[in-house]
């Protein structure tokens, strides 16, 4: 087994699931607060980026303590 394997699978849902919670996101924005978002596309890459970091983040977490 190598040691820093990449668990392809993972990472693929890891970006559909951060894909949708971003589409939701800007949604949700967009109806609360109409005008708000300057930039969607800017926007939306940032929210991207976090929500997709923090679901690695969380993984690893859960990982650690199941070891």
């Amino acid at each position: 087994m190598k040691p820093f394997g990449i668990d392809y699978q993972f990472v693929i849902i890891s970006a559909l699931v951060s894909l949708f919670a971003t589409i939701a996101i800007i949604f949700a924005i967009n109806t609360v607060h109409p005008g708000l978002i300057s930039s969607a596309g800017g926007t939306s890459i940032f929210i991207y980026i976090g929500v997709f970091s923090a679901n690695l983040i969380v993984e690893a977490g859960r990982r650690r303590m199941r070891k």
